[in-house]
């Protein structure tokens, strides 16, 4: 079984600091996404997903409902597979009203100068997050017990709660060790030939707020990637069929 391990958000920077070695894994390091003039969580995964540049199909002219592109899995590199499973990866299998929950609660925190309502909208925003973690987590423990030949996982907990509070350094390192936490399982599972950690992009503090970084993080269990293009990682997954 090959499996990834997909995390919106995580921090290169930020898994070193945490000592996140199961993350890390036996080799990791930086995606290159300088292509990209606009590195937006759907553009990233898109083109993973298709080994292409999509960002001009994802944003299109002023297009304003790129959460609503899916690809069909022919255009994706999962078609390659026997049964593959994919969960809640953006472009494809997302949980949109998770999304939109997520957005129109950010789109209330910066609307209002009120601190108190400011605290309450955040507490529900935070809630909302862990929610949707925990049903995401227990899909994808169930999916590892099921007869797949591929699987992926996407866990957007540590982008969405790091936007309204990356600068809370104790809240943050508690979700990189849950996600290391979860990493660990995977490396022990002997059901699992090749694991691959993979983000979009990372994260930088805008002061208490995070906001996506010029990069993305990789890291395997069975080959060095280099320097990779997001759009090149299907290749080194393609290899191992």
């Amino acid at each position: 079984m090959k499996v990834i391990l997909a995390i919106d958000a995580l921090e290169y920077d930020k898994v070193k600091e945490f000592d996140c070695n199961n993350l890390k894994q036996e080799y990791y390091g930086k995606t290159d996404i300088s292509e990209f003039s606009q590195p937006r969580t759907m553009v990233l995964w898109s083109s993973f997903m298709t080994g292409e540049n999509k960002e001009k199909e994802v944003l299109g002219e002023g297009n304003k409902e790129m959460w609503n592109k899916k690809w069909d899995i022919k255009e994706t590199f999962f078609s390659k597979f026997k049964n593959p499973k994919v969960i809640d990866l953006p472009g494809f299998s997302y949980d949109l009203e998770a999304h939109e929950r997520s957005r129109k609660l950010l789109k209330s925190f910066f609307e209002t100068n009120d601190d108190e309502e400011k605290k309450k909208i955040r507490k529900e925003y935070n809630k909302d997050a862990f929610e949707h973690h925990k049903k995401i987590k227990e899909e994808f423990n169930k999916a590892l017990e099921e007869e797949h030949d591929f699987i992926l996982g996407y866990f957007s907990v540590i982008d969405v709660i790091g936007h309204l509070n990356f600068g809370n350094t104790t809240l943050i390192k508690m979700l990189y060790k849950e996600m290391d936490e979860l990493a660990e399982k995977l490396r022990n599972n002997d059901k699992i030939e090749k694991l691959i950690v993979l983000s979009d992009h990372g994260m930088e503090a805008i002061g208490m707020f995070g906001d996506h970084s010029d990069h993305g993080f990789w890291s395997t269990n069975f080959k060095d990637l280099g320097e990779p293009k997001i759009t090149e990682i299907k290749d080194s997954i393609l290899e191992y069929l």
